[in-house]
């Protein structure tokens, strides 16, 4: 895999800027970079050419760094730093002495040449959770300075994945690299599915525990975590996809016999790994697709089945709730019923103000032909579409102001309203559909802080040119301006 691949991730997703200690924290590695040593990190680390490495030091020179002996380790209220590793530690607790080591042996050694002698466990010193801003000869440990209680809750979640790892790793027999992929699960990936604190716990807890028990979703965290870590490490990309792509197809058909024959052992397995499924199809759309459009599956582009044409993750999230229908009371009451809320709330939400303005509404209108070239099927296909996509963009703008946007809504909004009628039209490339398809680019936009989803609204803008006749084109030029940011 060629380095300028890392080209396609922004500078600040690659390098985290926290501003209050006024570092950057290398998102891939879990390290601040020495102002003076981010040129050479970005080459000899990340193996980026010359010219794909000015972004990142303009980027780097645009803001306020300090020196490793100038950054001040954080106070109660901002540990843990966030993508710096929490790692378990121990603190001196002799009276005026505030050191730190990741080892009893260097709390040992640190006792018997500074306190003349060797110490003891709770009495000399205690257990406390670490990071470090800096690697190396910089590595200077800090902890939190809150009460035992915050520590105790830090202490116990670490113990918590330590043992959801040993567990998973021996009963599993996970290779080097599957390992590897789980910690990083636990460190990092797992955040990036969170929504709230409820589905926060399920990641970190509720869905590790459930697969310890079902192999198919533990192989679905391993595919999702594999395309992240590929995401941060383009040079590994290539073959952490392999092996992601791997894991899912091994996952896929223990997944299909699980959803046909769901029970209550089995149903919050299931929903779990629909949602892994999401994120999966989204990070490898792109990727082994061209002109892909997003909401229909080219494979099945000319079936006569029509339910084919639409992609797994979408069919799931259309149909997932009369498929599990027998099991979704449990679902609902059981250690995975965040995830089942936010499942009942895709396409829940309805339109019933309607002294609200509804953005497009008449633009969408104007554009049916009055030639005939349209049928008159279609044109009631698409009237009823067009409905349904400015009543999302007045959805959508009031979750906005409410701060409740999240990728759930958002594919809810309407993906999951749309008659199957629609969808086939866009497979049949109609005009018309993939115009409203090109406006739905707008409003998934929001979805691009999403690490498997950034950059794909453009993607999907343009493919849809790719396919959309160029005498159509003038009609797309609004979305393509606010997805590329040229207007809001």
């Amino acid at each position: 895999m060629e380095a300028e691949s890392t080209a396609s991730i922004l500078p600040e997703r690659l390098l985290h800027y926290c501003p209050a200690h006024q570092v950057l924290i290398c998102t891939a590695c879990h390290y601040a970079v020495q102002p003076t040593a981010i040129p050479r990190h970005l080459k000899d680390i990340h193996h980026i050419h010359s010219n794909k490495r000015r972004p990142f030091v303009t980027y780097a020179k645009s803001l306020k760094l300090r020196k490793p002996e100038e950054v001040r380790p954080p106070s109660a209220g901002e540990f843990p730093v966030p993508y710096l590793p929490l790692e378990q530690g121990w603190r001196c607790e002799a009276p005026g002495c505030n050191y730190l080591c990741a080892s009893i042996k260097r709390m040992e050694a640190h006792w018997s040449a500074q306190h003349g002698r060797k110490g003891c466990l709770n009495r000399d010193w205690s257990a406390a959770p670490l990071q470090s801003f800096f690697r190396g000869n910089k590595l200077r440990y800090f902890t939190s300075t809150d009460s035992s209680t915050k520590l105790d809750g830090n202490m116990a979640s670490m113990s918590r994945k330590r043992d959801h790892i040993r567990r998973i790793r021996k009963k599993h027999n996970l290779n080097k690299l599957d390992a590897e992929a789980l910690g990083y699960y636990f460190s990092a990936s797992y955040k990036s599915f969170v929504t709230n604190d409820q589905t926060e716990r399920i990641w970190l807890d509720v869905v590790p525990d459930l697969a310890y028990n079902h192999l198919f979703l533990l192989q679905g965290i391993l595919a999702c975590t594999l395309l992240h870590m590929g995401y941060l490490n383009p040079t590994k990309r290539q073959i952490y996809t392999l092996h992601a792509c791997a894991h899912q197809d091994s996952a896929l058909p223990q997944f299909r016999h699980a959803i046909h024959h769901p029970d209550e052992k089995n149903c919050d397995a299931i929903l779990s790994f629909a949602y892994l499924l999401i994120i999966y199809s989204f990070a490898t759309d792109t990727q082994n697709t061209i002109n892909s459009l997003l909401i229909v599956e080219d494979t099945y582009a000319n079936s006569d089945e029509t339910e084919l044409i639409l992609p797994q993750w979408l069919h799931f999230i259309r149909a997932g709730c009369s498929m599990l229908c027998d099991v979704w009371d449990r679902i609902e009451n059981g250690p995975a019923s965040a995830l089942a809320s936010a499942w009942d709330e895709l396409g829940a939400n309805k339109f019933e103000d309607k002294r609200e303005d509804l953005p497009y509404l008449d633009y969408f209108k104007s554009l049916v032909p009055g030639d005939g070239s349209w049928s008159d099927e279609s044109i009631e296909i698409y009237h009823s579409a067009a409905n349904t996509l400015t009543e999302s963009f007045a959805l959508h703008g009031r979750a906005k102001r409410k701060s409740h946007v999240n990728p759930w809504n958002i594919l809810g909004v309407w993906p999951v309203r749309l008659e199957v009628a629609f969808i086939s039209l866009i497979s049949e490339r109609h005009p018309g559909a993939l115009i409203l398809l090109a406006y739905y680019c707008i409003i998934l936009k929001d979805m691009e802080n999403c690490w498997y989803f950034e950059g794909r609204p453009a993607k999907l803008l343009q493919s849809i040119a790719d396919v959309l006749d160029a005498g159509w084109h003038p009609y797309i030029q609004d979305p393509i301006e606010i997805v590329m940011g040229l207007k809001t």
